[in-house]
């Protein structure tokens, strides 16, 4: 048995070595790229679903590692078919083949890192279209709140509407009635007219009738709300009868009853006369004063008289005494219903 003797390494081993050394480090990077991009990946959030874009991105994911195989087995052929060419060449040769695979390793690790950057920047961006998404169904759940909310104050404001509508159609029939409960008075006292012309209304009874009917038709018709009218007279002058006095007092009320004297269908039903005094007695010998100049002076806004009597104004007089200033007369008026005055 001879004993065992190490045999001593040439430099055409230490090529073959290199070429191995090499391939080795191609199969370690290929290894290192397949990890990278399918070893290690997140868990996926608690998101909605991911958008059909997901799916091309994880299928172009699958194509690249598969490109990335195929480059692996071709480079081990190379690497073998090196390992026999890199026999056939000089040293020269060899070692500008060794500078160009190390070159081309440098730029296998500088893809690698660009690869994975690009794989972590994708992840990112996935991230960041999962939180969107999440705020787009936030968003569009609060706008069907608010959605739901219109929808039932609508629904209140529609059942208000109804009362509403209800109601205005109960006093609509409230008016129709009065206005009905009208027509029959005022038809009434027409026939009561009538009946009162067929029996030629000579006595004192036919014609107290038709005038308490002529009145009912006149208060039926008065417009309730009263407008007031303020002049200012000479107390003691008017009360003695001076004529300047009376002349400024008539000047005053034609004031004061323009607007009605030339406005359409405009009469007075009834009037409140209101003086100031320095006692009751002198102020409602003013209003009463100021009553018969109404009368006299302003027939065409009296209410029409009966057949063969003179125009009469219904009024109320009224003292304010130790109040001022002296001599002022309130005149509170209550007009036709169908009053419009001039201006």
């Amino acid at each position: 048995m001879q004993p065992y003797k190490r045999r001593r390494r040439n430099r055409r081993d230490m090529i073959v070595l290199g070429g191995w050394l090499f391939a080795d480090l191609l199969l370690g990077l290929a290894m290192l790229f397949a990890v990278a991009n399918t070893v290690g990946a997140p868990a996926p959030p608690p998101t909605p679903t991911p958008m059909p874009d997901y799916l091309a991105t994880s299928e172009a994911q699958v194509a690249q590692a598969n490109v990335s195989a195929q480059q692996t087995v071709e480079a081990m052929q190379s690497s073998a078919d090196a390992e026999a060419t890199r026999s056939a060449m000089s040293a020269s040769q060899r070692a500008t083949e060794d500078a160009k695979a190390t070159d081309e390793a440098v730029v296998a690790r500088a893809t690698i890192e660009a690869l994975s950057t690009e794989q972590a920047a994708s992840q990112s961006n996935e991230a960041e279209l999962n939180a969107q998404l999440a705020t787009n169904v936030a968003q569009a759940t609060e706008v069907a709140s608010q959605l739901q909310a219109q929808g039932t104050e609508q629904a209140r404001l529609s059942a208000v509407a109804t009362e509403q509508a209800a109601s205005g159609a109960t006093v609509q029939g409230t008016i129709a009635a009065l206005q009905g409960d009208l027509a029959t008075s005022e038809a009434n006292s027409a026939s009561a007219q009538q009946r009162a012309s067929d029996a030629e209304a000579t006595s004192a009874a036919a014609q107290s009738q038709l005038s308490q009917a002529q009145q009912q038709v006149q208060l039926n018709s008065l417009n309730p709300n009263a407008v007031t009218e303020t002049i200012q007279v000479d107390l003691n002058g008017v009360i003695r009868g001076d004529t300047s006095a009376l002349d400024d007092a008539r000047d005053a009320l034609d004031a004061a009853l323009a607007p009605y004297m030339s406005g359409q269908a405009c009469r007075i039903g009834f009037v409140n006369i209101s003086s100031r005094a320095p006692d009751i007695g002198q102020g409602i010998q003013l209003s009463d004063r100021m009553a018969e100049l109404i009368e006299t002076d302003f027939p065409q806004l009296l209410p029409e008289p009966p057949e063969g009597e003179t125009p009469r104004l219904a009024s109320e007089s009224i003292a304010l005494p130790n109040t001022t200033p002296s001599g002022e007369v309130e005149l509170q008026l209550f007009l036709s219903s169908g009053c419009e005055p001039a201006g």
